[in-house]
């Protein structure tokens, strides 16, 4: 585009004037975004001595903001110290894995981690924006897209777009200088008023974060903004249907597909206004989508739009600020670059954008605006004040605590090679289904997980028992789910894939995102899941107001020490009793976290014990605490419903990135130990947790009591299973009967028959332990072995188990039975004779077992 001749001489003019280089550039770039912003063709009509007056002012601004924030950073990092060298002066590095992802020792605060803010606040977002849908009738709209009559609404995304554009218009600057309002043009006023709801809640989250330190400019749709598939992104050239040649680098010709499309659709001035080189912009900002950089949390620097940049950084990754801030022409350019490369949906979009807000929300809240390096900080004073102290004499390696910050801090989600990491997530996805049909059978365990919980709790095993099964039993209800909802709860399959249940966590594409989802569905663990979790978050709503009276003082000692864990202590207790609480219909009451927004500045100063807090503290402070309230309810039940956590993901994945060797291989490894392996970190050491609090007998018991209805829930879970295929229960005599149920029980039920089918060496045993792909991939090479040592019948009877052991779907356990008798049991006879008669003698001689109504041998000889 060429330069207006007044710019070119203003420009001329700054180079030969007293203002430095590095101002000048800076004034020449705001007056690029006034032209931009104001639509103005001619120079003459903007007021340059004003434009750097404002240049100068924002400066000043910056320069209180960074002062402001190291003040703030500096408190966050000395309050961390101490609380370290005050509850974990016997283990510091526990201490300092605590603060990052929570400890079960029974210590104050020891749950009140990093994760579990973010955690808390992501859910909370999501909460308020439900409940201003829900307040204008507007649930349906939003997520059926359709009108009263059910009918689609047509065009909605991109008349919801536009709107929100022309309602931020009407907010701007535009206004002030004009004197003229920008109409809406939109007619239906149920999109008016879902506009108004989204652009509204987006700029107060833009406010949220800037309260915390960041200095993000105003920008329509800020939310929806934040979102894109990286897979879509990474494939632009198929996507955009254009063919890449033989020999061609995919990597280049992807890039340049990418670039062609969105550069049209840019308003270059706005988008370029921070850097003379729009090749390296556009390259740095399709790398960051592409390694998924922009799921990062990590701060005030990188937050989506932040100007906060360090002010004399001519870098274009920091000088510009916003890794990839693309401003769009209209908001018709950017809903077409969005129905191209978004995530999706305009309201998957919202949703993604909330979640990342979350995230960043809860890790400057606890570890300030600068996470990684405040966190260093911390950790080298606890070093050096135990050194001083003569308590140690080694310095606590940070190497230690990078897995756990990884996760925190988001960089965990980054990719390496794309390609690699794309067909892993595939592949993986497709054994989850393959190998899940039966989970919601297996996750009977869960029940007595769930009252071993409620137990620790200070209520009782059996009546957590019943809890739970009241929940799977119990008809859903509007109100109870809209007091769920607000502790935290959120059933939405958008926002919460069940496979992570079983497995460390893969960014899929959205088509096998969607099978996935289904998939979860059809199988009824989605149902069981989302039924428990809502009864253990009611459960202990309740158990909290049946508390309301009660002195904090004189609760029950173990809801005592588990409010502790939260860092509730008597102060915030009496401040939790005394808010409102809900009822539901039934006429049962339940804590309210929504009515701590009630609480008034005096009580937020008690809380904090601080006096001489600002308007701005205040509001923070109260949010800190509702959150961390939502999070004691988010936390526990995941020991109720054995879900990963912060450090269990950090754990396994040991921080590899995704599309390396070696964080492919882990995630390969690791995949269906999440659940065994949260159950060890969770119910297991919350329970060793009482040895260490000095309490041994009540270890023994709550130990014992898990391994014992472990075994006898294994069994009947595995009982159920059998029942479905049509078989006998197994004798429960045998040895290697309550192994397998106790195994069933203790999370390896997953597994079911697949660890304690028929192998036929070490080499098939141990790709069954190393995880459900390497198993696959043992299978294939003993069919092959049986294929070259010339047994055709074994080959074909591997071969036949191997396909059908891996197509998802026929494998849900209200069609696996089906499928047999239809279908199975014949191909099975025709591929190897007499296959059928020897699992029938092979089950009566390892678990006393036969098939319910008829031996298959004796119905189906084969096609």
């Amino acid at each position: 585009m060429a330069k207006d001749k007044c710019f070119i001489r203003v420009e001329k003019l700054l180079k030969d004037s007293s203002i430095k280089s590095l101002k000048a550039d800076e004034i020449l770039d705001d007056i690029r975004k006034a032209q931009a912003e104001q639509k103005i063709t001619k120079l003459d009509d903007i007021k340059v001595p004003d434009v750097a007056k404002d240049v100068l002012e924002r400066r000043k601004l910056q320069k209180k903001i960074n002062k402001r924030n190291a003040f703030e950073n500096e408190i966050k990092i000395r309050e961390s110290v101490e609380y370290v060298l005050k509850e974990f002066p016997e283990n510091p590095e526990e201490g300092l894995i605590a603060i990052l992802v929570g400890s079960n020792q029974q210590k104050l605060g020891s749950r009140s981690a990093v994760a579990l803010q973010q955690f808390a606040m992501q859910r909370q977002l999501i909460a308020g924006f439900n409940q201003k849908l829900r307040e204008n009738n507007l649930e349906d709209f939003f997520f059926k897209s359709t009108d009263e009559f059910g009918k689609p609404i047509p065009d909605l995304e991109q008349r919801l777009t536009r709107t929100i554009y022309e309602l931020n218009q009407k907010q701007t600057a535009i206004e002030q200088r004009t004197g003229i309002k920008p109409p809406v043009t939109e007619k239906n006023q149920d999109i008016v008023k879902l506009a108004t709801i989204m652009e509204e809640y987006s700029e107060m989250i833009r406010r949220k974060l800037n309260d915390r330190g960041a200095n993000i400019e105003r920008l329509w749709g800020w939310i929806i903004r934040q979102s894109h598939d990286a897979y879509k992104v990474r494939d632009a050239a198929k996507v955009l249907g254009k063919k890449i040649l033989d020999g061609a680098d995919n990597y280049s010709e992807n890039l340049k597909a990418w670039k062609e499309y969105v550069t049209p659709l840019l308003d270059e001035e706005r988008t370029f206004a921070n850097t003379a080189d729009r090749d390296e912009f556009l390259d740095f900002a399709y790398n960051s989508l592409i390694k998924n950089h922009y799921l990062r949390s990590d701060g005030a620097i990188n937050s989506f739009g932040s100007r906060n940049a360090p002010i004399n950084s001519n870098d274009v990754t920091k000088r510009a600020a916003a890794k990839r801030v693309l401003h769009f022409k209209s908001p018709d350019a950017w809903h077409q670059y969005n129905s191209k490369f978004g995530v999706g949906s305009l309201k998957e979009s919202f949703f993604a954008g909330l979640d990342v807000a979350g995230r960043n929300i809860g890790i400057m809240d606890t570890l300030g605006t600068k996470p990684q390096e405040n966190f260093e900080k911390i950790r080298d004073l606890v070093a050096r004040r135990l050194v001083k102290l003569e308590k140690s004499t080694e310095k606590i390696s940070g190497g230690k605590f990078e897995k756990f910050l990884m996760v925190v801090d988001g960089r965990i989600h980054g990719v390496e090679d794309f390609s690699f990491a794309k067909w892993s997530a595939i592949t993986r996805s497709i054994a989850s289904m393959s190998k899940l049909g039966f989970a919601a059978i297996s996750a009977m365990a869960d029940v007595g997980l769930y009252a071993s919980e409620m137990k620790y709790q200070g209520r009782s095993f059996l009546g957590g028992m019943g809890e739970a099964l009241g929940s799977l039993a119990k008809l859903k209800n509007k109100k109870n789910r809209e007091i769920a909802e607000q502790l935290g709860f959120i059933a939405d399959n958008m926002i919460y894939d069940l496979a992570a249940r079983y497995s460390i966590g893969d960014n899929l594409n959205k088509k096998f995102t969607k099978i996935q989802r289904t998939f979860f569905k059809a199988n009824l663990l989605n149902w069981w899941t989302n039924s428990l979790k809502e009864g253990a978050m009611l459960g202990m709503a309740n158990y909290l107001a049946k508390n309301k009276d009660v002195k904090f003082n004189s609760l029950n000692e173990r809801l005592k020490t588990l409010l502790k864990q939260f860092n509730v202590d008597e102060v915030k207790w009496d401040a939790i009793r005394k808010v409102g609480m809900e009822k539901a219909d039934d006429g049962r009451e339940f804590f309210s976290v929504r009515n701590l927004d009630k609480l008034d500045d005096d009580i937020i100063k008690k809380i904090t014990g601080k006096k001489n807090l600002t308007k701005r503290q205040i509001d923070i402070e109260r949010e800190k605490f509702k959150a961390s309230i939502s999070g004691i309810f988010l936390d526990r039940s995941t020991f109720a419903v054995i879900e990963q956590d912060a450090r269990v993901k950090a754990t396994l994945t040991q921080g590899t990135l995704a599309g390396t060797g070696i964080g492919e291989a882990i995630r390969f490894f690791a995949q269906f130990k999440a659940f065994p392996f949260a159950i060890i970190q969770k119910s297991l050491s919350r329970e060793i947790s009482f040895f260490k609090a000095g309490n041994s007998a009540r270890g023994v018991l709550g130990l014992a009591s898990i391994f014992i209805s472990s075994a006898l829930l294994g069994y009947i879970s595995m009982t159920a299973k059998d029942l479905l295929k049509g078989k006998t229960p197994r004798d429960p005599s045998k040895a290697k009967t309550f192994y397998a149920a106790l195994l069933q029980g203790g999370g390896l039920g997953i597994y079911g028959d697949f660890l304690f089918t028929e192998t036929k060496g070490a080499f098939d045993l141990l790709g069954r332990f190393a995880g459900p792909v390497p198993g696959t991939a043992a299978e294939i090479i003993q069919a092959i072995q049986y294929g070259i040592q010339g047994k055709k019948d074994a080959a074909l009877k591997q071969s036949y188990r191997t396909v059908t052991g891996n197509i998802p779907f026929i494998n849900l356990f209200y069609l696996k039975s089906a499928f047999d008798y239809i279908i199975g049991y014949q191909m099975m006879e025709t591929l190897s004779p007499g296959v059928l008669r020897r699992i029938e003698r092979k089950m009566k001689r390892d678990s006393g077992q036969q098939f319910l109504l008829t031996n298959p041998s004796s119905k189906f000889k084969g096609f």
